[in-house]
């Protein structure tokens, strides 16, 4: 739209110079009105057009960050933003002058105007925010923010409501699972640390493992050897442990013949619902293996671990450290292969108040694919 402006403006400035004249009295060359003059007049024309253009725009943001500002004033804060959790098909509808930033997830605007300010542009109707841009609502209509991952982080500003969905919830998932003491968090320092939004990593599977088997604290004060020449230093206790308990034996051997475990290598879901199993009492070694890695998925399902639902859900999507979160609250009420359910032996090896995590995983499995 702006190029289709510059040149109608160009056009003014060729009629109004008097540059061309009848084919027969002309003054300049064709070539020259057609090249070098006509990409002078495009060029003069643009520039004025983003000078206009840009004093339109700051005059607007600059009434937008006022009312922003009224909005802060009126809750005692002068900062800050304060990051929220969401969950898929949530919307939030924001009204003039309040703002809003997406930190992890995918979100879209619709309905008013969306002004990023940080691009220094608007959000098309439709269009996905930018992730930790500050976007203002503008003076129109209210603006709809819809959550379009499976989770989301967003901060907000200024007023607001919620129209929330009926999707899974994994974020009350993973809350229920830090308040079980299962769920610690990568240290990131929004959205309560989960990371839902990203892909998970081999030892961040194994740590889950050994806590759903109770024995984080058993790994934790391990003076076993490491042989793992890769693993990060976080980590050091739980691989040390898990190699000594024969848990898992690395993925091979690097060039100098020192053993490896690839801690950053992503983990499937697959890949996850194998420690799963594994924590269940089942295995897939041995003369009579229970599963196989490779069918993990369908042996969660025979094995009660899952519902056929559920296993559809896994296969259908990039496996996220939102569904380890579901995975593990799965296998917490799941039947182990000597009977009862895993929360008995986490609570009983962990030291923990079974009562009290009965409560929460009551919660938070209501929460399930039906």
């Amino acid at each position: 739209m702006k190029k289709a402006a510059a040149i109608l403006l160009a056009g003014a400035i060729l009629v109004g110079s008097g540059a061309v004249l009848a084919a027969d009295q002309s003054l300049v060359s064709k070539s020259y009105v057609n090249s070098t003059f006509t990409d002078q007049a495009l060029e003069r024309a643009e520039g004025r057009l983003e000078e206009l253009t840009a004093a339109i725009y700051n005059q607007a943001l600059n009434q937008l960050n006022a009312k922003h500002s009224a909005y802060l004033a009126q809750a005692g804060g002068t900062s800050g933003l304060n990051d929220l959790r969401f969950k898929k098909g949530d919307v939030l509808t924001l009204t003039s002058g309040s703002g809003v930033m997406l930190l992890a997830g995918s979100a879209t605007a619709s309905g008013g105007i969306l002004v990023d300010a940080t691009a220094g542009n608007m959000v098309a109707s439709g269009g996905g925010l930018t992730a930790r841009h500050r976007c203002l609502a503008g003076e129109s209509a209210a603006v709809a923010v819809t959550v379009t991952s499976d989770t989301a982080v967003i901060c907000l500003e200024g007023n607001y409501t919620l129209s929330s969905s009926g999707n899974v919830d994994y974020n009350a998932m993973a809350d229920g699972l830090t308040q079980m003491g299962l769920l610690k968090g990568t240290g990131a320092t929004y959205g309560s640390g989960y990371e839902l939004e990203r892909q998970p990593v081999r030892v961040e599977g194994l740590v889950m493992f050994i806590r759903l088997l109770g024995e984080e604290n058993a790994a934790l004060s391990s003076t076993a050897a490491n042989p793992f020449v890769d693993s990060p230093s976080w980590a050091d206790r739980y691989l040390a442990y898990a190699y000594e308990k024969g848990y898992t034996t690395g993925i091979g051997t690097n060039a100098a013949g020192q053993l490896v475990f690839g801690p950053n290598n992503t983990i499937t879901a697959g890949e996850y619902m194998t420690f799963v199993l594994r924590a269940l009492g089942y295995s897939e070694t041995g003369t009579s293996p229970d599963f196989t890695w490779q069918t993990a998925l369908e042996a969660g399902v025979s094995l009660g671990a899952i519902r056929q639902n559920e296993r559809t859900m896994l296969e259908s999507g990039t496996f996220l450290r939102a569904q380890v979160v579901y995975l593990s609250v799965c296998a917490l009420s799941a039947p182990t292969k000597d009977g009862g359910v895993l929360l008995d032996r986490t609570a009983s090896s962990g030291g923990y108040d079974k009562a009290a995590m009965q409560t929460v995983l009551n919660q938070v499995s209501a929460l399930r694919l039906s």
